[in-house]
């Protein structure tokens, strides 16, 4: 199948499943938190059906600049807290192995996925975040 009605989200989210599906050990809470996911993105299901059968075909497209990779992660913290799919220390799993992929340096990844987190989760704003995620990258 050669798929070509791609949505604005198509080539983000196949990186998340990349990153997600790639070491072989996701967890069936992380996947069902994908299929949701894809609803929230406003995938279509053939879109889901090509990327889960192509995932490995994708490249990973990590934000380069600091306070993208920041920006990333709020938006994300605030989706994991949206979804009850994953909770506790399996969302900071998942979102250390995100983190990790787009350019996190790994001494800090667990602190800074925990932190954000939390963060998302008291929904602060935006240059709040910023400014306490900066504080950790320090």
């Amino acid at each position: 199948m050669n798929y070509h009605s791609k949505s604005q989200y198509h080539d983000a989210y196949a990186s998340m499943v990349k990153i997600t599906m790639r070491d072989g050990d996701a967890s069936k809470r992380e996947i069902i938190f994908l299929e949701h996911l894809m609803y929230k993105l406003s995938l279509t299901e053939e879109e889901y059906e090509f990327i889960m059968q192509n995932y490995m075909n994708y490249p990973i497209t990590a934000p380069y600049a600091k306070d993208e990779r920041i920006k990333a992660l709020y938006e994300l913290g605030k989706i994991l807290n949206s979804d009850r799919t994953i909770e506790g220390e399996d969302q900071i799993r998942w979102l250390e192995r995100v983190g990790k992929a787009i350019g996190f340096e790994p001494n800090y990844v667990h602190e800074v996925s925990a932190k954000a987190l939390l963060l998302t989760k008291n929904k602060i704003d935006f240059d709040r975040f910023e400014s306490e995620i900066g504080a950790v990258l320090e």
